[in-house]
């Protein structure tokens, strides 16, 4: 069984969503320019898009199915995204922005299950700071540290270094891929740069005017 199923239909505005995608690859890469559709496909595999049709399995798992009524809100699908700007919470420090991604346990269990996650990601000496306080590398490594703590089984990437200069670009590219190296699940990174999908995926996808061009593994 193909542990990704995408085949979602969306129109708006002159616009038509129209993916199918089948994959078993640990990481997708989905190319495209802007306008193709590609961060669509990612909010709406979030369940954060609305759609008109489709369905959406993970790992046999249905997140949505226009057929069977199903829907499931986006807390409910067990899928991390991580936005271009990180959308980290500016009033919050690191700790209870980490923290906000657990549902369950008292506030102290959050809170060692949320320090335990900032160790990983070498955050522990700024849990106080707030994110205005924090460089780009350390934003990124707290969103991502507030994904993982909720253990999803697949992880979006939205454009995570369109805003980054080449050197610090590097740099986090390679800060990235250490943090998700034991990572068991599916990961998804759309990007317009070909050069960044190729170091990060294992199969690539190329999606024009909210369409499947071509599917390389």
């Amino acid at each position: 069984m193909k542990r990704l199923y995408v085949d979602i239909h969306k129109r708006i505005e002159g616009f038509e969503l129209d993916i199918h995608i089948e994959s078993d690859a640990n990481r997708i890469g989905i190319l495209g320019a802007s306008g193709a559709g590609k961060s669509m496909t990612l909010r709406s595999i979030a369940g954060i898009e609305d759609l008109d049709s489709g369905r959406i399995e993970i790992g046999g798992r249905t997140l949505y199915d226009s057929a069977e009524k199903i829907n499931l809100k986006p807390q409910l699908r067990k899928v991390g995204y991580m936005f271009q700007n990180y959308a980290l919470f500016p009033t919050m420090s690191v700790l209870k922005n980490v923290m906000a991604g657990i549902k369950e346990g008292s506030r102290d269990e959050k809170a060692e299950k949320a320090r335990e996650m900032l160790s990983r990601f070498k955050l522990s000496e700024l849990e106080s700071r707030l994110p205005g306080e924090l460089s780009g590398g350390q934003q990124q490594r707290t969103a991502l540290a507030r994904i993982m703590v909720t253990e999803p089984d697949m992880i979006l990437l939205d454009e995570p270094y369109s805003a980054l200069d080449s050197f610090l670009k590097e740099q986090m590219q390679t800060e990235m891929e250490e943090m998700l190296r034991d990572y068991k699940g599916q990961l998804i990174m759309v990007s317009h740069n070909i050069e960044e999908l190729k170091r990060f995926s294992d199969e690539l996808l190329e999606i024009g005017s909210g369409k499947v061009l071509r599917q390389v593994r």
